[in-house]
């Protein structure tokens, strides 16, 4: 195993790679401007400076997913050099999985992304599948939900999407209900230890999430703003 102060370096290290990535994905969105938002650089919504800069995003983010993935199987391939007995719930990252995992978030991600719902709902399960310990898939996907939220926050307000006081109320809201929740949770957990719970909590929001979204797309089905729900957009425009 790893020196303590090594491993501790080597996670920091992935930390302040992952938030490179972020804050690089955050500024492509805002040069290239779009909706009530004008772009820093002078790109017009529409121009080749702009789609350079929309579809800039999938090379950089690519970039960051193979240069993971070559550090995973690295250390993996290192670990089964030097005889490392792997513990229940401790992914083998080879390069299978380190092709196979992240393909599988990728589509769940988009399909999330088009159906309205955070893609912790896919991959909590999917860390669970995958022997992961309950609180190592939760805090996993919540860190997940972090990075892609705040991306897409970004992105909504850049089109002027965003209402600011809608914004700050559901930011405050889901910072008690999670302070609530990690708090009782984990006193749980602690007192009984079991935990179940939380892969209770996991498909308890995974079961209502999917009913809500069946429920509002029946009502827009067949709600006043049916013919709105085929309408085309345009693409500069700021309209919901």
């Amino acid at each position: 195993a790893a020196p303590p102060q090594n491993a501790q370096r080597a996670v920091g290290f992935k930390i302040t790679a992952l938030t490179c990535c972020f804050l690089g994905t955050c500024a492509l969105t805002i040069l290239k401007g779009g909706g009530h938002f004008r772009s820093p650089v002078g790109f017009e919504c529409g121009s080749n400076g702009f789609w350079m800069l929309y579809f800039g995003s999938l090379p950089w983010v690519a970039a960051f997913a193979f240069y993971f993935r070559s550090l995973l199987v690295s250390e993996f391939e290192q670990k089964v050099r030097k005889g490392h007995v792997f513990a229940a719930g401790e992914v083998q990252w080879d390069s299978r999985n380190t092709l196979r995992y992240p393909a599988i978030c990728a589509i769940s991600g988009l399909l999330a992304g088009l159906f309205g719902v955070g893609g912790g709902i896919v991959k909590g399960p999917l860390m669970l599948e995958m022997g992961i310990m309950p609180a190592v898939a939760s805090a996993s996907a919540a860190a997940m939900i972090l990075f892609t939220s705040a991306a897409a926050s970004i992105s909504y307000i850049v089109f002027g999407l965003l209402h600011p006081v809608y914004g700050a109320l559901f930011f405050l809201l889901g910072v008690a209900c999670t302070a609530l929740g990690q708090y009782s949770v984990g006193q749980w957990v602690k007192r009984h230890e079991r935990q179940s719970p939380i892969v209770l909590s996991i498909g308890l929001v995974i079961l209502l999430s999917s009913v809500l979204v069946g429920v509002d797309t029946v009502a827009e089905a067949i709600g006043p703003r049916a013919g709105e729900l085929m309408r085309v957009h345009g693409v500069c425009t700021a309209e919901a």
